[in-house]
């Protein structure tokens, strides 16, 4: 239960982003504040929940959403943005760092991360 609700919150935000960055302006307000604000709150939401009905470690679930995140985001985010599944941009550090990574940087997120992060929140 854990990981489908892990699963259904970062999708939402990952392609809610995604949508509204594809058809709104660079300058739209949701780009600097209200995203972050929307991430905290589902994400505060969740672990909330999580931690008071499934009894589990804090460090469980803090790593198995973040890995999660981190393996699933991107995908999400960029088709949803119209772009191609493996963009990564050039402004950002982090885009620029998984750049430079390439093939490494997907054996990582697939090989190393989503099964760690599936496994922390399988219970």
């Amino acid at each position: 239960m854990l990981l489908i609700t892990a699963l259904i919150i970062i999708l939402t935000e990952a392609i809610g982003e995604g949508i509204l960055k594809r058809f709104k302006p660079a300058s739209f307000v949701f780009d600097k504040y209200i995203q972050w604000v929307i991430a905290i709150f589902l994400f505060a939401l969740w672990f909330i929940l999580a931690y008071h009905f499934c009894y589990v470690p804090i460090w469980k679930l803090l790593a198995g959403f973040v890995f999660v995140r981190f393996a699933i985001f991107d995908i999400s985010y960029n088709l949803s943005n119209g772009q191609k599944w493996n963009y990564y941009g050039t402004v950002k550090w982090y885009d620029r760092t998984m750049a430079k990574l390439g093939s490494f940087g997907w054996f990582m997120k697939f090989v190393v991360f989503l099964p760690m992060g599936i496994v922390f929140l399988l219970r």
